[in-house]
């Protein structure tokens, strides 16, 4: 990305948030909403940005510690995050995983957070989408646009490589992590979606990561409760054809009663 047009696009998303007064954040504690918060940081000032994280069975132990505690590790006051406990297992039309699954969910938590945000005074809420979630088939989108939460990055033109660079620039640590979903994401539409089954998935991920698989996502299959199918980094596809650390793989999936992994060749960038 030349600097020239990396420099006009974040004069641009400062300009946008500038015109706000105050602003609330949807915040995952990813790339795209690490680099909106800390634009707005500095736009704004830590008393004029509220932070709505949405904490649930939905998201990993991991990642929604590091999102917890974003601020305290960049320096900022812990006050300006408000962390809201969601129920989705309570929501039927969310279980019952159909279609429109993520635009029932999206909906429900932003809904949530429009009212939380409103008690504290706040009456502008942004989210990270970038110009490449367009283009993507990303139902949650819908909502989105419905609830009627603004888009900085987009507004700015920033795509994913632009948020990664200045991510970069500015020494965010999420610059280079992989994109990150939701752990129902890796159960097949039209099955259910249940406590046990979003546990398990987590539990097989952390095990991937303990062997040198980080960011990796095991999918469950429709059809097969004993077999997964792993979407690994791109950069892993030697590490798995290493003879000893494939056995291991099948080791550790055999334990936890997996008779068969496959493997998604298009991998993870």
């Amino acid at each position: 990305m030349p600097k020239i047009v990396l420099d006009d696009k974040s004069h641009r998303l400062r300009t946008l948030l500038q015109g706000y007064s105050r602003v609330a954040i949807a915040f995952s504690g990813g790339v795209d909403s690490s680099l909106l918060l800390r634009c707005a940081l500095d736009a704004l000032g830590i008393e004029n940005v509220l932070v709505l994280f949405a904490q649930s069975v939905l998201v990993k132990t991991d990642e929604a510690h590091r999102a917890s505690h974003w601020l305290a590790a960049h320096g900022y006051s812990p006050d300006a995050l408000e962390i809201l406990q969601i129920r989705p297992l309570d929501w039927k039309e969310f279980v019952r995983n159909g279609e429109d699954r993520c635009y029932r969910c999206k909906h429900r938590m932003y809904s949530l957070f429009l009212e939380s945000m409103e008690l504290r005074g706040f009456f502008c809420l942004m989210d990270g989408t970038n110009t490449d979630d367009l283009k993507a088939h990303r139902p949650g989108l819908r909502a989105v646009h419905e609830l009627g939460v603004r888009m900085p990055l987009v507004e700015a033109g920033f795509a994913k490589a632009d948020v990664r660079s200045l991510s970069q620039r500015l020494g965010l640590a999420t610059w280079d992590c992989p994109s990150a979903s939701c752990l129902a994401t890796r159960i097949p539409t039209g099955m259910e979606i249940t406590g046990e089954r979003l546990r398990r998935i987590e539990l097989l991920e952390k095990g991937l990561e303990e062997l040198g698989l980080a960011h990796t996502r095991v999918r469950l299959q429709s059809d097969r409760q004993d077999v997964v199918c792993l979407e690994i980094q791109t950069d892993d596809f030697e590490t798995v054809a290493n003879p000893a650390i494939r056995l291991s793989i099948q080791r550790f999936f055999q334990k936890h009663g997996v008779v068969k992994v496959l493997l998604d060749l298009a991998g993870r960038t």
